[in-house]
This record gives structure tokens, sequence and C-alpha cells, in this order.
């Protein structure tokens, strides 16, 4: 046991002496820089110099932030009125003088009333930050809102942004609300007169329950017009509906219709063609067995001549040119035998065709002529044969007796002939010929009806297509209309029926004894109430965390580049010092005046500028907190890279203040400082410092802190590095010595 207590008390004697040794010398250096401070008056001025300098420079950049708003008045700007004014409800109205009498009234803003020529000059020459112009048709323009077709009366804003781009966003916001003082002004004065109208209106129309019961009776019988409206709507969509699948089964049949109306139209053309025909052909046998008939008679006659010629001829010697007209004759025979041919084939074909008795009779007599003739031809080539071989005088006598015989028969035969063609057969051709031409004239109406018909049916397949699509559709929006106007009325119906006979007293009272409220009311009918959860009461008192912890940065900054962070002697006190030693030693002297500076920053915020904290004592602890971590971050950086510490030093309070979202919302400023905000003590400080004045939130507080601690260790551990780069700062620093910069 005695063995055991011996050597607990051998260990912590150890790590005394081994604590003692390691950390004794620390404070003796920091001992020997507080001897120096005091030494003399030099150094005391110095080191209070140092201490204060970094104080003025929060507190002059805070108060001179203190409440910018509140001196807008001298901000200059000029205002220009060439309204001409109008006329409403009788009344002169002129907006441009009340505007300017309203902005005189207004010290917000340093408003200078000058002409238009007056207003340019001194905007372009920087004496004004804006200009607002008020057109001459302002008025005029302003009251056409109440008409039909209303225009937007313009107001012209030039602002010289090159002054102060500030400047022009505070004479913006002064623009903006002089717009708006303008609508809500307007608006008041148009209710005022539409209210004093229905107060007139009022004093000569009494407002009682029996009018409202009448509304309601009315209301009700719109309600019923309009159901029984969308149930003949309903029936005539049936209608449609049915007239609808009428008209696309017309439709269906429409291309077979047009085909057949095609074929039909091809066989009136034939049939039209065959009559014309036919009715030139009959034509033609009524004209040909005209001049026929009178061919035959000339012939037979012809014969009968010829026939008186050869009897008296000489009886005694028939000479050659009996013969020849024997010859001659059987010529004319053969000649009328191919007419009458003709003329009987013509009118068998016709009797065949139309079942024509008359013509075939005709055609029969014909036939039987044409045998009469032939027999004489037949007889004439008889008698050339005998008398070719014996043509005596008897022999000749005796033929051309027998010749005279059938030629007078054949020409009472052709008597009795044109008798019979005159009046059986040319009747019955003439019949056929009227027939025909009667046929010609049906068949041109049919076609022209089916020109006319075909252009109809035709429309009529469009008008299925548009109707169909017109009517239903039509129907539908309709009823769907009337539907939303019956639900309006509903709407207004139920409203209606729970107005009472004190509510209307009420409107009555509203209107006759409180214009001026409700002309208020709707010209402004929204009142913003403004709440601030952490009241910083002016602009300077919401600047101030972010001056005071640059100030603290730069204090730090200051000393060490002012002051060394080398401790030159090798030992002290008997102990023999190492750099770590030699680096925790003087950063000690560095951390009570970088504390000092804080403390008078802060004091001074709160007793001379008027800061006034939510959390004193988490303001004091917190500025502790800050000045501790930028003394060990600045100090490290210097002690271990030397100018090039304060360089990076330098470089890093830049991008602090550019990036920390000091005095603009870090989300306002370009993505690349939002992405190295959280890289920056400055973003922990500012955020906690607001905590403090403002009014904290705890666990942003304990964040905050956190991240100041890991500066704290971070930098202190970079301490054990201070020997590799020792080496490194003494060759940097003979570097520039001898280069003399």
């Amino acid at each position: 046991m005695k063995k055991i207590t011996a050597a607990l008390l051998h260990f912590w004697e150890t790590l005394f002496h081994g604590l003692r040794a390691g950390i004794h010398p620390v404070f003796l250096v920091f001992h020997h820089d507080v001897k120096l401070v005091f030494k003399n008056i030099s150094t005391i001025i110095i080191a209070a110099g140092l201490a204060f300098l970094p104080s003025l420079y929060a507190w002059i950049n805070i108060y001179a932030c203190w409440d910018p708003y509140a001196n807008t008045g001298n901000l200059p700007v000029a205002i220009v009125s060439k309204d001409q004014g109008a006329v409403y409800n009788g009344k002169v109205m002129n907006a441009g003088d009340e505007i300017l009498a309203e902005l005189k009234k207004n010290k917000s803003i340093g408003w200078d009333f000058v002409d238009e020529w007056q207003a340019n000059y001194g905007l372009n020459q920087g004496k004004y930050y804006a200009m607002i112009e008020v057109p001459d048709n302002f008025s005029a323009r302003l009251l056409t809102l109440t008409s039909s077709t209303p225009q937007k009366p313009v107001i012209t804003y030039r602002t010289n942004q090159k002054l102060n781009s500030i400047a022009t966003k505070i004479t913006d916001a002064a623009k903006t609300k002089l717009v708006e003082n303008i609508k809500s002004n307007f608006v008041k004065t148009v209710t005022s007169e539409v209210i004093n109208t229905v107060k007139t209106e009022m004093k000569t129309t009494s407002l009682d329950a029996s009018k409202i019961k009448e509304l309601k009776t009315t209301l009700s019988q719109a309600n019923e017009t309009i159901t029984t409206l969308k149930k003949y709507i309903s029936t005539a969509s049936t209608d449609s509906a049915n007239f609808q699948i009428y008209l696309n089964k017309s439709s269906a049949l429409l291309p077979k219709v047009n085909a057949q109306m095609s074929n039909l139209q091809n066989i009136l053309s034939a049939d039209r063609e065959l009559a014309q025909n036919t009715e030139t052909t009959i034509r033609s046998v009524s004209t040909n067995l005209n001049t026929d008939m009178q061919q035959v008679n000339l012939i037979n006659q012809k014969n009968q001549q010829m026939l008186a010629l050869l009897q008296q001829a000489n009886a005694n010697a028939i000479s050659k040119d009996t013969l020849a007209l024997m010859q001659q004759t059987t010529s004319i025979c053969n000649a009328a035998d191919a007419l009458l041919q003709s003329d009987r084939t013509t009118l068998n074909a016709l009797s065949q065709s139309y079942n024509l008795p008359a013509l075939s009779l005709a055609a029969d007599s014909l036939q039987y002529v044409d045998k009469l003739i032939l027999n004489e031809r037949d007889t004439l080539k008889q008698q050339m044969a005998i008398l070719s071989v014996d043509a005596s005088k008897e022999k000749t006598a005796k033929a051309l007796t027998v010749l005279s015989k059938l030629s007078d028969s054949i020409a009472d035969q052709l008597t009795a002939l044109s008798a019979r063609l005159a009046t059986d057969t040319q009747p019955v051709l003439n019949s056929l010929i009227s027939n025909f031409s009667l046929q010609l004239g049906n068949a041109g109406k049919i076609a022209q009806a089916e020109n006319t018909l075909l252009p109809q049916m035709n429309a009529l397949a469009a008008f299925n297509t548009a109707s169909g699509q017109i009517t239903s559709s039509q129907a539908a929006q309709l009823n769907k209309t009337l539907t939303t106007v019956q639900e309006s009325l509903n709407t207004l119906l139920t409203k209606v029926g729970t107005i009472t006979e004190e509510d209307l007293d009420y409107v009555t009272d509203l209107i006759t004894n409180h214009p001026g409220e409700i002309a208020d009311f709707i010209s402004s009918p929204v009142t913003v109430k403004e709440v601030d959860i952490y009241n910083s009461s002016t602009f300077g008192v919401g600047v101030a965390p972010f001056y005071t912890v640059l100030a603290i940065w730069i204090g730090a900054l200051l000393s060490c580049a002012l002051l060394t962070v080398n401790f030159e002697p090798k030992q002290i006190g008997g102990w023999k010092l190492n750099l770590v030693q030699k680096h925790f030693g003087k950063m000690l002297m560095f951390l009570c005046l970088s504390l000092l500076q804080s403390m008078i920053i802060v004091l001074g915020d709160v007793f001379l500028l008027g800061v006034h904290p939510a959390d004193f004592q988490l303001l004091l602890g917190l500025t502790a907190l800050t000045s501790v971590t930028f003394t060990i971050l600045i100090f490290t950086l210097v002690s271990l890279f030397g100018n090039v510490g304060k360089a990076i030093a330098v470089v890093m309070m830049v991008f602090q203040i550019a990036g920390a979202g000091g005095i603009y919302p870090i989300q306002t400023n370009p993505q690349i400082f939002g992405m190295l905000a959280p890289l920056w003590p400055f973003s922990y400080a500012i955020d906690y410092f607001r905590e403090a004045i403002a009014g904290p939130v705890w666990s942003s507080v304990q964040h905050n802190v956190r991240a100041m601690f890991f500066f704290i260790v971070g930098f202190l551990l970079l301490a054990i590095f201070k020997k590799p780069f020792h080496l490194f700062t003494e060759k940097m620093e003979k570097i520039y010595k001898k280069a003399q910069i």
C-alpha cells in the first residue's frame, strides 16, 4: 500500500513539474512583455492608441449609418406639374395641383417645385437625384377610369443614378408611395361622389322591407323562367339530335344518289341523242317518201312516153334506137325499184320499233308497186330478147300492148299509193316527230332539274355537318350559361332572403351619416400592421454587429502588424525557451490587448451610440470569444508565415466584408460568396452578435459558438508547426531586409 501511494505521489509530482516546466516559461514571456509596455510613456501611448483606434472605426461607421432614412428630407427631387385639369360631374378637377399640395406637406423628401426646363437641367447637372413630371392630360386620363374606355394616366420618373445608387432607390420608394397616394385619393374622391349620389337618390326613393319582398318574388320568377327555358332547350336539343340522325342517313345515301344521278345524266344524254337521231331519221323518211313517190311517178311517165314512141315507130323495121329506148326504160325501172326498196325497209323498221300498223301497210303497198315495176322491167327484158330475134310487126305490137297495160296499172297503183301515203302514212310520221320533240323537251327538263337537285343535295350534306357541330354545341353552351346564371340567382336569392329591416336601416344610416368612412375604406381597404419580432429600432443598430466584428478583426490585425510577434531571448528566469513557448507567451500579450480593444468597442456601442442589447452579459461574453478567436487566428498566421501571414489576414478580411452577410443578405450576393460563407469566422460572429443585441435564440447562439471554438482549436494546433515554418519565415525575412523593401 505504501509503495502504491509513493508511486502515485511520484507521478503527480512528475506531471506537475512537467507542466510547470512547459507553461511557466509562457507566463514569464507574457510578464516580460507587460513590463516592457509600462516601462516608459511612449510604449504606454502606443498601447493606448492600439486599444482605442479600432473602436473609432466601428463608432464612426455605425454613427454615419445610424438613421439615414430619417434624413431623406435633404434629398433634392424636382417636381413638375403641367396638368391642365378636367371636369367631373360639373366640377373642375386638377389632380396635378392636388399632388403639389400634398407634396408640400410631405417632408420625407426634399421636393423642389420647378418648371420642366429647370428640372431637366438640374437633373443633368447633378442638382437633383430624381425628377417627377405630371403630364398635361393627367387629370383627363385619370377620369377615364370612370368610363367604359379607361386610359391609364402616366407620371414620368427620371433618375440620375450617377450621383448615388442608394439615393435613387430611396427616391424610387418615394415615387411608388406617391403613386399609391394618388390612386387612394382618386378612389376616395370618386367613391365620395358615388355615395353622395346614392344618398340623394335615397332621399327620393324609399327602401323598405316590401320592396325587398318584391325583389325576392322577381328573382324567384326569373329562376323559374330559366328552369322552363332549360327544358325547352333540352327538348329542342333532342329534336335536333333526331333531325341529325335523319341528316346523317341522308348524308350516307348521298354518294349513291350522286352516282345514280350521274348514271341518269348519261342515260338522258344517250336518250336525247337517240331521240334526236330518230327524229332526224323520221323527218328524212317523210321527206324521202314524198320525193321518191314523185320520182317513181316521173319514171312511170317516162316509161309511158317511151312506149308511145315505140308505138309510133316504123313497125316494119325495129331500129337500134328502139332497143336502146327499151334498155333505158329497164334502167329506169331498176332505179325506181331501188328507191321503193329503201323506203319500204325504213317503214318496216319504224313499224316494228313503234308498233304502227299504218306504216306496215304503207310498206306493203310500196312492195306491191315495186313488184309491178319489177314485172315491167322483166317484161321489157323478155320483149327485148324476142325483138332481138324476131322483130316482126305483130310481135312488136303485142309486146307494146302488154307493156302499155302494165304501165297503166303501175300508174293507177302509184296514184292510189300516193293518196294512201298522204292520208295514212304521213300523219303517223308527223305524230312520231311530235312525240320525239316532246321527248327531247322532257329530257332537257329532267337534266335541268337534276342540275338543280345535285347542288341542293350537296348543300344538305354540308348543312348536316355544320348543323351537327353547331346546334349541339350551342345548345350545350346556352344550357351551361343558363345554369351559371341560375346559380348566381339562387345565391342572390339566398342573400336577399337574409336581409332584414334592421339591415336596411343600418345601410341607410351608414350611407347617410358616414360617407367619409365608406370612401376611406374603399380607397384603402387593407391596413398593414407591422410587427417586429426583434426590434433593432434604427438602421445603425442593425449594422452594429458587422462594424463591431470588423473593428475587432482590424484591431487584432493592426496589433500584429505594428508589434512584433517574435520573442528574441533564448531563455528567461533560468528557463530555456523553445519556439512553441515563445509563440504562446507572445500570444498572451496580444490576447490581452485585443480583449481591451474589443471591450472598448462594445462598451462604446452601448453607452456612446445607444445600442441597447437584449442580453448585455451575453454580448460581453461573445465579444471576448470573438476577440480571442480573431487574435489566435491572426497571430498564428503572422507568427508562422510572417508578412505572408499578414497578407493572408487582409485577404480574409476582404472576403469576409463582401461575403459574410454583414450588410446585405448573403442570398443576394453572387453564389460563390454563399459557398464560401461557412469558412469565415465573420459569419458566425456577426450572427451571434445579432442574437445578443436583438434577442437570443439559444440554439443559434450555441451553433455559432461551437463554430468559433473550432477555429480556436484548429489554429492553436497549428502552433505545432512553428518550428518547421520558423526556418521558412526567417529566410523570407532576410530576403525582405536584403531587398530593402
